[in-house]
């Protein structure tokens, strides 16, 4: 061979040995042409895949778990255990509106499986979808009559519901003794705070305060507005002819967290008494300390055609239970007060309170408060004061 022509031969021979098979080739081994979708098919072990899909769900790596569940569900939609894995993990992603369809096409599959009742109630109740959750409930509670769970879940919901969406009725009345034989307070007030939806509730009473002697009485409303994490609060109140309450004012609240653990809060009041006008400016920073939550406010006080006072509160609460609390409250600063009637004077302020909130259940509960507040040089109060609280 001419040493030229021994390139061209070694290409031709590799060209010869990678070509396709012939037809009469590839038509004696007919098998080979599926063999790659056999042999996928085969791979595809779906107890594996299951058994992974689970585990990723209670490892906590939901988002791995859900689509696991989507793959499995592509091979056989009606499996109700895969429907209730796909369920449960996109709960767990925070996305309960998607999963409700899901747990009910399982539950359609498997009426008699209980876990599935249970997850499509949970998705139910997080996407505020109450009174499906309530029907379902019913229902679960004849489809399985020995078990207690519908039973517990239904008080449970009725509990959370109340707590969140209920009307709230307060009653107190409290009793204030001056020094020096200065006569006695009393107020008696009844307040409400109704939901009017989700984000905006309705609050008002009727106020009635004897002072030296004085009877005035007041009528109060106003409205709570939540929107992103900001929550405002603007009300007002009116007592005609009032000599030791103001006779108009009109306040305006904002508030919002700032961290996980401190929230901050503005407060501004206008009051219009009857010889004249207080303009009243505050803000609060509370945070959360292990189990107390404190809370300090700067209060800058201004009759009319007077220089700022400036007062300072703290509050120390310990929380417990459902909205349950007991606060101490400490005050020191200059403050307007009514201190005889028709005259407002700003004096030097220090007291001391505690403060009762309990709950004996999310529909009753009662309130109590006991303090001592120094008038400047004028008085002396002991203040005694209790109420009752019921939402309905």
């Amino acid at each position: 061979m001419h040493p030229a022509t021994a390139p061209l031969c070694f290409l031709s021979t590799l060209v010869l040995a990678t070509a396709p098979a012939s037809a009469a080739e590839q038509e004696s081994r007919p098998e080979t042409a599926d063999r790659p979708a056999a042999a996928s098919e085969k791979a595809f072990d779906t107890d594996a895949a299951y058994a992974r899909a689970t585990a990723d769900l209670r490892a906590g790596r939901h988002e791995a778990a859900a689509e696991r569940f989507a793959v499995l569900l592509q091979r056989d939609p009606n499996n109700a255990d895969w429907l209730l894995g796909r369920g449960q993990s996109l709960l767990a992603l925070g996305r309960p509106a998607e999963a409700v369809p899901v747990l009910e096409k399982a539950r359609g599959f498997a009426p008699a499986y209980e876990d599935v009742w249970r997850a499509e109630l949970n998705a139910l109740e997080a996407s505020d979808q109450s009174r499906k959750a309530e029907a379902l409930l019913e229902e679960a509670a004849r489809q399985f009559p020995r078990s207690e769970w519908p039973r517990l879940r239904r008080a449970e919901l009725r509990e959370r519901e109340l707590l969140r969406t209920g009307t709230r009725l307060s009653i107190n009345g409290s009793y204030e003794r001056l020094s020096d034989d200065k006569g006695k307070w009393r107020t008696l007030a009844v307040d409400i705070d109704h939901p009017l939806r989700r984000a905006l509730r309705l609050i008002g009473g009727v106020h009635g305060e004897e002072r030296f002697g004085e009877q005035d009485g007041q009528l109060a409303a106003g409205l709570v507005s939540r929107f992103g994490d900001w929550v405002a609060v603007v009300s007002g109140d009116v007592a005609p002819d009032a000599v030791v309450l103001p006779q108009s004012s009109i306040q305006l609240e904002i508030g919002r967290p700032i961290t996980r653990t401190v929230s901050l809060g503005l407060r501004a009041r206008h009051a219009r008494h009857e010889t004249v006008d207080v303009d009243t400016i505050a803000a609060t920073v509370e945070a959360a300390i292990a189990d107390l939550v404190v809370a300090y406010s700067l209060v800058a006080t201004q009759p009319t055609d007077l220089d700022f006072g400036y007062g300072h509160n703290l509050r120390v609460s310990r929380e417990y239970g459902s909205s349950s609390r007991v606060s101490v409250v400490l005050s020191h600063g200059e403050e307007a007060e009514t201190v005889a009637p028709g005259q407002v004077l700003v004096t030097q302020v220090d007291s001391i309170a505690i403060v009762g909130l309990h709950w004996l259940s999310p529909a009753w509960g009662w309130a109590w408060e006991v303090g001592y507040h120094e008038q400047g040089d004028l008085y002396n109060r002991s203040r005694v004061r209790l109420g009752l609280e019921h939402r309905f």
